[in-house]
């Protein structure tokens, strides 16, 4: 994978108003030339309860989005002042659990700037919705609440939700669907063309307009459009709950797959400048969970293995995805993957070369329930179950 080569500049980190808290700085050297040694630290520039997400408009604004698994989405000055609250679906969600509020994407095209969320309903099952966004920031909320529904993925249980939502450098929409949760892949979806779970979709919402318009439209390069009794929507198959996944500058397809009880993953697959990767791939849940073999009775064809997977040791349970670093978010550290373990509160950054791990650095310790880890233009943020918004401070040694 190409590493990504970009302008060195320096980030100007501000005290927060709301009173920053500096927490342990974690010194590394790395191995891997010719990335320079740094030293970490974060300060805490706000708190949300339930915070899941983190997203940004544009470089230009002041601002990003702050989510709440609970149901609501603020704004927030980049140095953490609330501004307002733009979204608020709590009455039509449960927040609870790995249901909720779970993600959001902003997509920016030349007519319009759109909004979309997923969430559960108060049945559990996954909604996919749009909203118009105005000049402002705000969102516009004149149709409905909960915007306009247009795309509806019936959950069998409670758990295994995935969540994420990307645009992709196609200017599509990108879903992340986990596998319909229980354990051990029970209906064995992930790998079932014609189920929309244990999925990433990709798909073209250019019917919605907010005027009657409320549906969307499948690329005609996705690769299952004309495969008999597949889903079209689909982009990508075999994966358990892929809670993140991100697109990097060069439009490689980075995910988080949390595992089941012995692996977490980390998986990429090269894209370009005009398409997301990931076309095709089968990631392979769950005929293997990370690179070891699962269920006996599942066969993956030609799976695409993870570049990274650690054990279940020392109390390491769940990876919370991540973000691609660039020289503006983490100087010296451009093209590293940074993600995040539920259980232990520990950061690690890994450097790829598209099929192994070349480079590994633990980041921060102790940071509590790690929910995930986002990044806008000019930052890098680690949130957390206790709902606070951690900004990532990367120093050059």
């Amino acid at each position: 994978m190409r590493r990504l080569a970009l302008v060195l500049s320096v980030v100007a980190l501000t005290a927060c108003s709301q009173g920053a808290e500096v927490l342990t700085s974690t010194s590394s050297t790395s191995s891997v030339a010719p990335n320079a040694s740094v030293s970490y630290s974060t300060r805490v520039i706000g708190k949300l309860e339930g915070v899941v997400d983190l997203v940004e408009r544009s470089a230009d604004d002041n601002w990003f989005y702050v989510v709440s698994q609970k149901g609501t989405i603020e704004r927030w000055t980049r140095d953490g002042q609330r501004m307002d609250t733009v979204l608020d679906i709590s009455a039509m969600t449960t927040g609870e659990g790995e249901r909720g509020l779970l993600g959001f994407a902003i997509r920016r095209l030349p007519s319009k700037t759109d909004a979309f969320i997923n969430y559960t309903n108060k049945d559990g099952d996954t909604v996919i919705a749009w909203i118009a966004v105005n000049e402002d920031g705000t969102l516009d909320n004149s149709r409905s609440i909960t915007g306009t529904k247009f795309l509806t993925i019936e959950q069998p249980y409670a758990n295994h939700n995935g969540g994420g939502l990307a645009i992709g450098p196609d200017s599509y929409l990108y879903i992340g669907t986990g596998d319909g949760g229980s354990s051990n892949d029970p209906e064995r979806r992930a790998m079932d063309t014609s189920s929309l779970l244990g999925k990433i979709l990709r798909i073209d919402p250019n019917n919605i307009d907010g005027v009657g318009n409320d549906g969307y439209t499948i690329p005609s390069d996705n690769p299952y459009v004309n495969v008999a009794g597949a889903r079209p929507e689909i982009w990508s198959i075999g994966l358990r709950n892929p809670w993140r996944f991100t697109f990097d500058e060069f439009g490689n397809l980075w995910i988080a797959d949390v595992g089941q009880n012995k692996w977490e993953e980390v998986n990429v697959a090269e894209g370009s400048r005009t398409q997301g990767g990931g076309k095709g791939a089968n990631f392979g849940w769950s005929a293997y969970e990370g690179s070891q073999r699962f269920n006996s009775d599942v066969i993956a064809v030609d799976p695409l293995m993870p570049v990274y997977e650690y054990p279940h040791d020392d109390g390491a349970c769940s990876i919370s995805g991540g973000a691609v670093a660039t020289n503006t978010t983490a100087m010296g550290r451009a093209g590293w993957f940074y993600f995040g373990d539920y259980c232990t509160g520990e950061v690690t950054a890994i450097l790829t070369n598209g099929d192994s791990t070349v480079g590994t650095e633990k980041v921060l310790s102790d940071m509590g329930n790690i929910t995930a880890i986002r990044s806008t233009n000019s930052a890098m943020y680690v949130l957390t179950r206790k709902g606070e918004v951690h900004q990532l401070i990367v120093t050059r040694n």
